[in-house]
Formats: C-alpha cells, sequence, structure tokens
C-alpha cells in the first residue's frame, strides 16, 4: 500500500492517539448485558399437558427466510464507521465517507470531504485508523489546508454512523516526499486506536 495519489511530491502524516472524555465504545468493552430470562414472561401460555416444546429452526430459504451473516463483536460492540471529523483548531467541519484501494494507492475523497481508508480499523479499534484529505486545489485551500500546521495536543473528534464520539490529541507529525513515504509504518499495526491524518505538502502541483 502507497500514498494515495493527492497532488503534491510531499506527504505529511499526522499522527493522534485517543483523547480524555471519549464515550465510544473501544474494541474490548463488553457488550451490554442481555435481560436475564428469569425477567421474562412467555407471550403466550406454555403447554400444559406435558407436551414438549420443540425449538424453531430458520432454514434458508424456507419460508423466505435467509439468516443474515452477523458482524463479529468479540469482546465487545465494533464502532460503527466515521460520518464526520472535527478538528476546531484546523478549521476542519466536514463529512467522512469510507474510500477503498486503488491503482498506486487508494481513492482520494472530494476537495471537501474527507476519505477513511475502509480496508483498516475503525476509529475507535485498535489500529491505525487512516483518515485523508486534500491539502489544496486550483480552486484554493483544501480541507486540510491548515493541518499539517496543528501542534501536538491537538484535539480531533471523529463521530460515527451512530453518534458516538471518538476523542484523539495529536502526539507528532512526519513530512516526508511521496517517493520515500513509510507505508508500512502508517498501515501497520497498532495496540491501541491510533488515528492518523494523511495530506499533501509543498506547493500546489495539478495532476
Amino acid at each position: 500500500m502507497v500514498l494515495p495519489a493527492l497532488a503534491a511530491g510531499v506527504a505529511v502524516a499526522i499522527l493522534a492517539d485517543p483523547g480524555g472524555g471519549d464515550r465510544a465504545p473501544r474494541a474490548g468493552t463488553p457488550a451490554p448485558a442481555l435481560a436475564r430470562l428469569a425477567d421474562l414472561s412467555p407471550a403466550v401460555p406454555l403447554p400444559s399437558d406435558g407436551e414438549s416444546l420443540r425449538p424453531v429452526v430458520a432454514l434458508p430459504g424456507a419460508a423466505g427466510l435467509q439468516p443474515s451473516p452477523l458482524e463479529p463483536i468479540t469482546g465487545g460492540i465494533r464502532p460503527a464507521p466515521p460520518a464526520r471529523i472535527s478538528i476546531p483548531a484546523a478549521g476542519v467541519d466536514a463529512v467522512v465517507d469510507g474510500v477503498r484501494a486503488a491503482p498506486g494507492g487508494i481513492e482520494v475523497p472530494p476537495v471537501g470531504q474527507a476519505g477513511w481508508f475502509e480496508a483498516g480499523p475503525r476509529p475507535g479499534e485498535a489500529g491505525r485508523s487512516i483518515v485523508i484529505g486534500h491539502l489544496d486545489s486550483d480552486r484554493g485551500p483544501g480541507l486540510f489546508a491548515r493541518v499539517p500546521s496543528v501542534p501536538p495536543g491537538t484535539g480531533i473528534s471523529i463521530t460515527d454512523r451512530r453518534g458516538d464520539v471518538h476523542r484523539y490529541n495529536v502526539v507528532g507529525s512526519a513530512q516526508v516526499e511521496k517517493s520515500r513515504f513509510p507505508a508500512s509504518y502508517v498501515y501497520g499495526t497498532a495496540d491501541r486506536p491510533v488515528l492518523v491524518l494523511i495530506t499533501c505538502g509543498g506547493p500546489y502541483t495539478p495532476g
């Protein structure tokens, strides 16, 4: 995996770790407890004549029923995909859409939107969640125009499609030539939630 095909020849990566006050579910957070069966009353009277109860099993294609695969929830409920990103210090408050792998990198979102790499972790999950955005365009500054200048400690929040907010604080940044982009590090694993913002650096170059 290499850097997405943004215009300039320099890449800027901003790394952020979870911030305080995060109310989003984390990987490893227990799922909400289910009601105890002893607290539930049957909807209809149970047979009292000794007749045994037979389980009802939905079979694929039977009576129009088709069981749907369940999303894995090992260790808790998985965070929803991101919907918005907010970086007040950089004037960012925008929609986040999913982007996928493409030849030579990953898809690039529209100038006014951010793109979350769908093949990676979701914000709030352990691992590096990748969000990309334009620095500038032929029409002027892009969504991430002020992102490269944010200092460590800057707050970033991602709101997911369930309305949960995942908060991060900037811990560092790096600027490198696109030809030397450290893909194995940026897209690598992490044992805790990490957010990586990627944009361009240097003067605007159409392309």
